[in-house]
């Protein structure tokens, strides 16, 4: 039978899953790259709902709201991450490009107008809320709000009337940042080896002492 002290050094190792040497309190995070080709925002999965039967006006309406929404996500859920400046971003970049939102807002309204007739509103509102829940996900918070840093940063740096170049151009490095990785000190998916556990056998205790001697 193993006496209490080899189950309390048992159970601490099985839970921790480390050695003895000294906790770090430091969590270190390494973005992966998230990079991707540029979009036209018809591409197959980009958008969750995708917009079906849209015309060039209403896909390009579309992408660029899909921009504001996931930097408004992002403004929401980043924020303890001060050095992101997500809120700041997403503030200014509202006022820099608001013509242009302005337009995009407009385009898909103008959408669902044509497709959903009397029921164009509440259609439209059930889409938004659809696209705003599809940039959170749990895990993957810390890459989803670096990736939001850089392009917010992409999108002031545009002249008034550009921000579609930026959408094009960082849409998908958007979506490919919502993908779930653990710290850089334990990545996700890769095991992890655990220490080997000392000899429980009565022959090498004494009591509660282990005897390093026999063992």
């Amino acid at each position: 039978m193993l006496n209490a002290a080899r189950h309390l050094l048992l159970a601490l190792v099985a839970l921790t899953g480390f050695s003895a040497a000294p906790a770090s309190a430091q969590i270190f995070f390494y973005p992966p790259q998230h990079e991707g080709a540029p979009v036209t925002g018809a591409e197959p999965g980009l958008f969750v709902p995708p917009m079906l039967n849209a015309q060039p006006a209403e896909i390009r309406a579309n992408l660029i709201w899909n921009l504001r929404s996931s930097l408004n996500v992002a403004a929401l859920n980043c924020q303890f991450w001060p050095t992101a400046m997500t809120v700041d971003n997403y503030n200014d970049i509202l006022l820099h490009h608001a013509d242009e939102l302005n337009d995009a807002y407009e385009g898909l309204k103008s959408y669902f107008r044509r497709t959903q007739g009397n029921n164009w509103q509440s259609r439209m509102d059930e889409y938004t809320t659809s696209m705003y829940q599809s940039y959170i996900l749990v895990g993957a918070q810390r890459s989803f709000c670096h990736s939001a840093a850089q392009i917010g940063r992409d999108a002031l740096s545009r002249p008034k009337g550009q921000l579609h170049v930026t959408a094009q151009n960082r849409m998908r490095q958007m979506r490919n940042s919502l993908t779930v990785y653990g710290d850089a000190t334990l990545p996700a998916n890769v095991p992890v080896t655990l220490p080997p556990l000392p000899n429980l056998s009565n022959d090498c205790w004494r009591g509660d002492s282990f005897n390093s001697r026999r063992c």
